[in-house]
């Protein structure tokens, strides 16, 4: 990996260069490091402009937690596949999609665009219903 495209995880010793955008030039630049002024940052000084900055170092990422929705469903990996919900619920009674039906929860649809699915959430005016090519909502109980 080329030290332009590395990631630091750590200071660079003092007198070493660093490799970073400087404000003044508008380029990317290399800058050498004058003095560590913490832990995770230093005192740098371009070396065409000679313009001084602190660098500080990236923070590292926080792994993200599973969102829970506001009504309480889990993200998309509280939801069974698509091959669990056939082998559980089969291919009977399966009903043509019209926004002005009422499906409820566990029905099986035939969508025109998206084929044959399974609805896992049921709202007044709202279903997601897991196809072979992922989640979908789609709107139901819609009054003509």
């Amino acid at each position: 990996m080329s030290e332009e495209t590395k990631v630091l995880t750590e200071l660079p010793a003092v007198a070493q260069n660093v490799f970073i955008a400087c404000k003044k030039c508008g380029e990317d630049r290399y800058h050498k490091v004058i003095a560590h002024s913490t832990a995770t940052s230093a005192k740098v000084q371009c070396e065409v402009c000679g313009s001084k900055k602190t660098f500080k170092l990236p923070k590292p990422k926080k792994p993200r937690k599973k969102a829970v929705r506001k009504d309480g469903r889990a993200g998309a990996g509280g939801v069974p596949s698509f091959a669990a919900l056939q082998e559980l619920l089969g291919d009977k009674d399966i009903f043509d999609y019209k926004m002005g039906h009422v499906f409820d929860l566990n029905a099986s649809i035939r969508h025109p665009k998206f084929g044959v699915g399974y609805v896992v959430f049921v709202a007044p005016q709202r279903i997601d219903v897991i196809f072979e090519d992922g989640m979908r909502s789609l709107v139901h109980n819609r009054g003509n």
